[in-house]
């Protein structure tokens, strides 16, 4: 690898990680905010809906974290190394 692409890919890394921070941060403030209520009489109530939906969120927010970080990717004309 050259030292272009290296420095094209620690570039990138820095901006999806910086990327990904603040959208995780605001996911998890909108999730306390809107989920945290319902989600905790869930836990009380039904332990294992709790375990199916806690983990119907977990693979949701992978899914939407990585289609927005692509999109914003692809607005900001970043390249990708394949």
């Amino acid at each position: 690898m050259e030292r272009s692409e290296l420095k094209l890919l620690a570039r990138n890394i820095v901006i999806e990680v910086l990327i990904y921070s603040l959208l995780v941060v605001a996911y998890v403030l909108l999730v306390l905010r809107l989920l945290g209520e319902p989600l905790k009489k869930l836990l009380d109530n039904n332990l294992i809906l709790y375990a199916f939906v806690a983990l119907a969120l977990i693979v949701a927010q992978g899914a939407i974290l990585e289609i927005i970080t692509s999109f914003l990717l692809d607005r900001l004309r970043l390249e990708r190394l394949e």
